[in-house]
Parts: C-alpha cells; sequence; structure tokens
C-alpha cells in the first residue's frame, strides 16, 4: 500500500523540483541550438560528413526525449504543492464531467489533492477514448472493496496492448506516457493506486485508495 505524500511546506518538494527544471532545462537549451547549428554545417560539408551527422541527429533526438521529460517537473510539482482536503469520489467523478455507471453513493470522505485527482481521472478517460475514438465513450464503475475504495475505468471498444504497465514507464515514443506518468503521480501521491491490465482484449485503468476507518475505530485506535 502507497503511503500520502505528507503536506509540501513553503520551498518543499514543488521548490525543489522547479528549481531543478530550471537547473535543467537552461543548458539542455544551450546544447541544441548547438548541435542545431553543427547539423546545418554538417549538411554542407563534403559527402564524407554524413556519417558524423546521423550522430548529431541521434543525440539532437536524445536532448529532445529529455526535454519531454523535463517539462514534467512542472506538473509533478503542482502535484506535490496541492493540499488534499477532505472530498468523495462522487464529487470528483462528476466535476471531472465523468458520470459513474449505478451512481453509487461514495459517501465515505477521503483526504485527497482534489486538482492532481480530478486531472488524473479525465487523462485516464482520455487515454481510453484516445484508442478507439470512433467508439462509445469510457464508462467508471464502482469497484469498491472491503478496506478499498475504487473505480474501474473500461471503454466497450478497442484492443488490449502488450505490458501496458509500462507506459508508466516513460518509454520513448509514446507521447501519451506522460501524462499517464502525472496522472500515476497524482493518484499515488494521496496513498492510492493506479493501475493499467488487459480484462477480456480490453486495457482497464483500476484506481483505488484506502477506505477511511470508522469515526469509533478511529477513536480506539487513538
Amino acid at each position: 500500500m502507497n503511503e500520502a505524500l505528507p503536506p509540501d511546506p513553503p520551498g518543499g518538494i514543488a521548490g525543489a523540483l522547479g528549481t531543478l527544471r530550471h537547473a535543467l532545462a537552461d543548458p539542455l537549451s544551450a546544447a541544441g541550438v548547438k548541435l542545431e547549428l553543427l547539423e546545418r554545417r554538417l549538411a554542407a560539408a563534403p559527402s564524407d560528413a554524413g556519417a558524423l551527422a546521423e550522430r548529431v541527429r541521434g543525440v539532437r533526438a536524445d536532448l529532445a526525449a529529455a526535454g519531454r521529460l523535463i517539462d514534467l517537473l512542472p506538473r509533478l510539482a503542482a502535484v506535490a504543492g496541492e493540499a488534499a482536503v477532505e472530498t468523495s469520489l462522487g464529487d470528483l467523478c462528476r466535476v471531472a464531467g465523468i458520470p459513474v455507471e449505478g451512481a453509487p453513493a461514495f459517501e465515505p470522505r477521503l483526504v485527497l489533492r482534489r486538482l492532481a485527482t480530478i486531472d488524473a481521472l479525465r487523462i485516464l478517460v482520455w487515454f481510453l477514448r484516445s484508442r478507439d475514438p470512433a467508439g462509445a465513450p469510457p464508462l467508471l464503475y464502482d469497484d469498491s472493496a472491503p478496506g478499498r475504495l475504487a473505480l474501474r475505468i473500461e471503454a466497450p471498444g478497442g484492443g488490449g496492448e502488450e505490458n501496458p504497465e509500462r507506459l508508466f514507464h516513460l518509454p520513448r515514443g509514446q507521447e501519451r506516457a506522460g501524462d499517464l506518468f502525472v496522472a500515476r503521480a497524482g493518484i499515488e501521491s494521496d496513498g492510492g493506486r493506479l493501475q493499467l491490465v488487459e480484462r477480456e482484449e480490453r486495457l482497464v485503468a483500476l484506481v483505488s485508495w484506502p477506505a477511511p476507518a470508522p469515526a469509533g475505530e478511529e477513536g480506539a485506535a487513538s
């Protein structure tokens, strides 16, 4: 079970991520400009410079990939810097504009980063919808179990994907993976869990959080 991030003090994790972004972005940008100039000069050079030009293009592609990773840092900083508030999954789904099949009450109140959770739900619905844009929109189901509050998000159509969890590891060439990475960070920052699994050749997103202890149990524990 994941543990929720503690409240972020001023200049804490969010500030550190912002500082790291600036520290990495400037030299990366400067290196990219120099490589672009070098590639132009090599393009005007004799044909025997082709191999070196190809290597320069490869390095530029690596820098572009690194730049996309660096661009995730402000989004992660926003997650870390948001204060968690008491809310319910039903409220969050309504604000996100995503109906829940069966309209469960979701009465237990959870302490969550509201904006990060809403953003994560929208990302997951967008991701599943992007696999079959002409198909029916994804649906949310109450998948709760004893001790866990959970949502299951799936689209009626769309094929499966081999090893879907790999998308959370930001593989090269998967532009959508960055959004999924941020979605998982938002869910896990509050002690939740986000998984992508295959069920009957469909890709399904499973989101869950530990259920809050009843008031009587909390009092007994204290």
